[in-house]
């Protein structure tokens, strides 16, 4: 999404990030190609394709990014992320990781996949004949994925189910199945790295099974993808994964330090945000509030999290947050004062993103580029 020209704020590179108007997203650069060469690294010793998730940053430049580094495929959460890589030139495969069953987005795949090798989910007769119709009448075939409920218990089918549903897709004149797909959003509620690896193997466990049980019955499936960014860590090839789908790693945030994905001085996004009131010694406000940061606590209620983001360079906690405004708790002798900068490391970075429409890319405290969010938002 642009913003109309009057509305934006030009912002030079080569200026000190506490420069920027808030609230501002910072993404630290080195931490960023780190994260992103570590992830690609991972993937290419456990033997697994993969394919990142969009949603965390939104922006066609960090794919590009990913992609340089070896991943070999991308995936959305909603047709318009889809839409907006196909505008910036991405030509790598995308996976739709999402039911798509009404018209106008049906009619809007459809198109979308002339453009680049797209894939879409089915979980259902229903789904897969609405896809069918809409690449009948279109003259086209559509490539789909069975998505497959690991322990959510939101879409997908339990892997007992997979053989018959593929055996309806198959059926459909118009429709490719070539691979089986699960996310176990679950380890977001884990209590620690122990509880996460055992999702990632129940995880891992249950799209083989559907993979295997389908193929026993004379259906190929290709490709057997799952992960997220608590579970990537724990899934290879020997397992039959053949494709791993992290978003969360490329920045990292407060519960992937709390559920021990990473530690916080590999986390690369932060919000800037300026103190603009300390109405008591204990009470300081900024400029950043649920409009910003998100009244996340953590995906699928995580209850690691306490606060609503943590500060990184100033003691004192994120206790609440309006819609404009974000309360701090302070000790008595905080030297924070009215028109400081903080920098908040965000609970749940996604919503954060979504909430954006630029990354501002520093390089110790300096502006080094401007990254735009390519769909924020996508709520017509």
């Amino acid at each position: 999404m642009t913003l109309p020209a009057e509305r934006e704020t030009p912002v030079e590179t080569g200026r000190d990030w506490r420069t920027v108007d808030t609230p501002a997203l910072l993404v630290d650069l080195d931490r960023l190609d780190a994260n992103v060469d570590s992830m690609a690294e991972h993937a290419r010793a456990g033997g697994v394709a993969l394919r990142p998730h969009f949603k965390t940053h939104k922006s066609v430049a960090i794919a590009r990014r990913q992609l340089a580094a070896g991943a070999a495929g991308i995936t959305v959460a909603k047709l318009d992320e889809a839409e907006a890589l196909a505008d910036g030139g991405i030509e790598a495969p995308i996976l739709i990781a999402y039911q798509i069953v009404a018209a106008p987005k049906l009619e809007r795949a459809v198109r979308l996949a002339d453009r680049v090798p797209l894939t879409l989910a089915v979980d259902s007769r229903d789904g897969a004949a609405r896809l069918s119709v809409a690449a009948a009448a279109a003259g086209r075939v559509l490539e789909v994925w069975i998505e497959i409920d690991s322990g959510l218990q939101r879409c997908g089918v339990v892997p007992a189910d997979a053989p018959a549903l593929a055996r309806l897709v198959v059926a459909q004149p118009n429709l490719r199945l070539t691979g089986m797909f699960t996310h176990a959003g679950q380890s977001y509620a884990a209590r620690d790295a122990a509880e996460v690896a055992t999702i990632a193997a129940a995880e891992s466990s249950a799209v083989v099974e559907a993979a295997t049980a389908t193929r026993a019955i004379g259906i190929p499936i290709e490709t057997v993808s799952a992960g997220s960014t608590p579970t990537a860590r724990f899934l290879e090839a020997s397992s039959g994964i053949t494709e791993i789908r992290p978003g969360t790693y490329v920045f990292y945030d407060a519960l992937q330090v709390a559920l021990g994905s990473t530690t916080a001085d590999r986390c690369a996004l932060s919000v800037a945000a300026t103190v603009i009131s300390r109405p008591t010694r204990e009470r300081v406000v900024v400029d950043a509030g649920s409009k910003t940061l998100g009244l996340d606590k953590g995906a699928h209620s995580s209850d690691l999290l306490t606060d609503y983001g943590s500060l990184i360079d100033a003691d004192g906690a994120i206790v609440r947050l309006s819609e404009e405004h974000g309360v701090l708790r302070v000790p008595s002798g905080s030297p924070l004062a009215i028109g400081d900068r903080v920098r908040i490391m965000p609970n749940h970075v996604c919503s954060v993103t979504n909430l954006g429409r630029r990354f501002y890319g520093v390089r110790g405290d300096v502006v080094r580029e401007v990254i735009p969010i390519d769909a924020a938002g996508g709520v017509h």
